[in-house]
């Protein structure tokens, strides 16, 4: 704790800011109960450490938010630096993003939390700052907030991210829990006064909210979103409103032939292919291969899932970002392979997309570079319509875009 108090973040993971004011606000308190959830799942590297479940940190967080048993005070401070006691009602602050406070809580307003309406957590959340389905590429995902390092978009789901109305409610009931309610080991705080460590904990409570949508780290990455820049620009003592709205591209179509990031690995995997004596007892179009078959000529994955999580439903991808580090996928990318090769299976029985009928798909299985790029364009429509159109995992948690560059130079 010592080491990351006198650092201003984890030092086992620099991403994560962490602040520890002394003062007996319950703001501050809340600050230190997250900090200590920090160190706690860092103790030993990257999202490596000990998970918040095995204390009753969750627990304090929640008497504090409700106003009866705290944890332990502060140390005292003097009396003239102590802040004033909060009052016994206190009216919601400002948001972060506009110095106008949120309308007081009315008898008739619902769907909010903890006192707050549905309003006043849509004005204390921060904007995404992009939108969604920014120049789809026809097989699943889109632009994305974020350029990755050969300064093109980082490719995400089409539909991510997602609708305001049901994002706000996910964070409401998030608030509510005191907890991630699709991901119940991650704790949850959304203080809200302006101060630098309430609008950084509500950015990060956004962020868990985002990736634990549907379930544990099954939600949308946060390069769908400027929550990341926002964050950035508060440590910096800038307004998050700098960075609050990215305008998307007016069309991808002309970076598309570049728009590859580049993968972690020195060297991308060969593509699958086939020799040309077993190819030619395979079927043309690939439909009736058997799983084996259909195993040896799909594309490897090159990655697995549940790399350095960070705690939050996010962990490693296979591609770095423009900052050199890998970039944020959910921890639950790539799906295991068996699964994958079902859902692709389906696709290539149907011609399209199962889950997206829209898309086309082919799967030719000659050894040709066309038939190797057609099947590798296919895996990419699979991977990234698993659970419905546009809803599955991001190219960036393989190598195939790697791999595809690598046919077509």
């Amino acid at each position: 704790m010592a080491a990351n108090i006198a650092a201003g973040h984890a030092v086992n993971n620099t991403g994560v800011a962490i602040q520890f004011p002394t003062d007996d606000s319950v703001a501050s308190q809340l600050a230190r109960l997250s900090a200590a959830a920090v160190t706690l799942q860092n103790l030993r590297g990257v999202g490596v450490g000990c998970p918040v479940s095995s204390t009753t940190f969750a627990a304090q967080q929640a008497a504090l938010e409700d106003g009866t048993a705290p944890p332990a005070s502060a140390p005292p401070t003097s009396a003239s630096s102590a802040a004033p006691p909060p009052s016994s009602a206190p009216s919601p602050p400002p948001s972060s993003a506009s110095s106008a406070s949120a309308p007081a809580p009315t008898e008739t307003e619902s769907g909010g939390a903890d006192g707050l309406t549905f309003a006043q957590v849509d004005a204390l959340t921060p904007q995404f700052g992009f939108e969604a389905d920014v120049n789809p590429t026809g097989t699943g995902d889109c632009d994305g907030a974020v350029d990755d390092a050969s300064g093109q978009p980082i490719k995400i789901p089409c539909s991510c991210p997602p609708d305001r109305t049901l994002f706000i409610n996910d964070m409401i009931a998030n608030i509510a829990a005191g907890h991630a309610v699709n991901n119940t080991g991650v704790a949850f705080s959304f203080p809200t006064d302006n101060s630098q460590a309430s609008q950084l904990a509500r950015i990060t409570a956004a962020s868990i909210t985002l990736q634990n949508l549907n379930g544990p780290g099954v939600g949308c990455p946060v390069v769908s979103t400027t929550f990341n820049a926002q964050a950035q620009a508060i440590q910096n003592g800038q307004s998050p409103d700098s960075v609050n709205v990215v305008e998307p591209a007016a069309s991808s179509s002309a970076k598309a032939a570049a728009n590859t990031p580049a993968a972690t690995t020195s060297a991308a995997a060969k593509p699958a292919s086939t020799s040309a004596s077993s190819s030619a007892s395979l079927p043309a179009n690939g439909k009736g291969l058997s799983i084996s078959q259909l195993d040896a000529l799909t594309p490897q994955f090159d990655f697995q899932s549940g790399v350095n999580p960070t705690g939050t439903g996010d962990c490693d991808g296979a591609v770095n970002g423009a900052d050199g580090k890998p970039i944020k996928i959910p921890c639950s990318c790539p799906p295991p392979r068996d699964q994958f090769l079902q859902s692709l299976q389906s696709d290539i029985d149907a011609g399209h997309a199962v889950n997206n009928p829209s898309v086309s798909v082919s799967f030719p299985t000659d050894n040709s570079k066309n038939s190797q790029i057609s099947r590798i364009q296919t895996a990419l429509v699979a991977l990234q319509n698993l659970n419905g159109p546009g809803q599955g995992c991001p190219a960036v948690s393989t190598t195939f875009s790697a791999q595809l560059k690598a046919l077509t130079g």
